[in-house]
């Protein structure tokens, strides 16, 4: 029973890939067109779909980054909180 869930996961986790990689190719297709973008005195010229991709791994790695600061800010509040309440 366990080899059969593991296969039916290892064959979603196929699909998913499979998906994700056919919504790119769709996003490329579709958004190959020249954007214009204006940062702070620079102008960039780029394809659409190369602006989106690189706008979606900045948030992602600003989302990881706060994340990983909050949580140590909240695993150091407890350390600190165990630490007062032996005193």
């Amino acid at each position: 029973m366990a080899e059969l869930t593991r296969r039916v996961w290892v064959t979603l986790g196929r699909v998913f890939w499979v998906l994700l990689v056919l919504v790119a190719v769709i996003l490329v297709a579709q958004n190959s067109a020249d954007t214009t973008i204006q940062v702070f005195g620079w102008t960039i010229q780029a394809p659409l779909f190369l602006v989106i991709l690189v706008a979606m791994l900045l948030g992602w790695a600003i989302g990881t980054i706060g994340h990983e600061a909050w949580s140590l800010r909240r695993r150091s509040g407890r350390a600190n909180a165990g630490e007062a309440s032996k005193d």
